[in-house]
């Protein structure tokens, strides 16, 4: 029996990843660098900080590597500090699990900080049981770490949940972890290895919401 869905945050409920491929575009034309978006910043997304920088060692010589990042950052956080896009179906599968009495958690990499004020200007903080955050585990996903302290601390069963993501690290965290997962792809394609971590890909929030009531409820 479905008791709780663990949800991930950007690229998953919130379109954030689509504004910090914008931001790169934007960064790279100031330095003479083109489509920094489409080349660069799939390679970065879900990485930790190391590997971060021996994707951006490869492709940015170390004079212009500081200067292109710090002006990426300050046009993506300025650009989320106007606007925080939403995911399509995210309300509408909220409602539905509330409807179910299904309970609901978040699991995100992003600090605690960030993501209540983005969740919060969103409307959708409060309506989550639990909040677990980037930084108050100690590792990244693809580690389980994240789900499996989301699962103690909501007192349930790995065969009694569902976890929602869009990115390959965090497939494999939730599969890592025993839980079934419903991948919503965002800017990277899904591979066969997803496939075969996933119970189902699914193109949006409203799809996934099918799914589980069709199987699950």
């Amino acid at each position: 029996m479905l008791e709780l869905v663990v949800f991930d945050v950007d690229g998953l409920m919130l379109d954030t990843e689509s504004v910090w491929k914008e931001a790169f575009d934007k960064a790279g034309d100031k330095y003479g660098i083109q489509n920094m978006g489409s080349t660069l910043f799939p390679q970065l997304v879900g990485k930790s900080s190391r590997d971060e920088k021996e994707v951006l060692d490869r492709y940015l010589s170390q004079d212009i590597q500081e200067l292109v990042i710090e002006e990426w950052r300050s046009i993506g956080y300025g650009m989320l500090k106007k606007n925080v896009p939403v995911k399509p179906g995210l309300y509408e599968i909220l409602d539905f699990l509330d409807a179910y009495h299904i309970k609901k958690a978040v699991a995100t990499t992003t600090r605690r900080e960030l993501t209540e004020e983005r969740l919060k200007r969103v409307g959708v903080y409060d309506r989550f049981d639990y909040v677990l955050c980037g930084d108050e585990v100690k590792n990244r996903k693809p580690d389980p770490e994240i789900y499996l302290s989301v699962l103690h601390k909501m007192n349930t069963k790995a065969e009694n949940a569902i976890v929602l993501e869009d990115s390959s690290v965090g497939v494999e965290a939730a599969y890592r972890a025993s839980i079934d997962c419903i991948q919503v792809p965002d800017l990277i394609a899904p591979t066969e290895v997803q496939k075969e971590q996933t119970i189902c890909i699914v193109k949006d929030l409203m799809e996934a919401r099918d799914y589980i009531k069709e199987n699950r409820i």
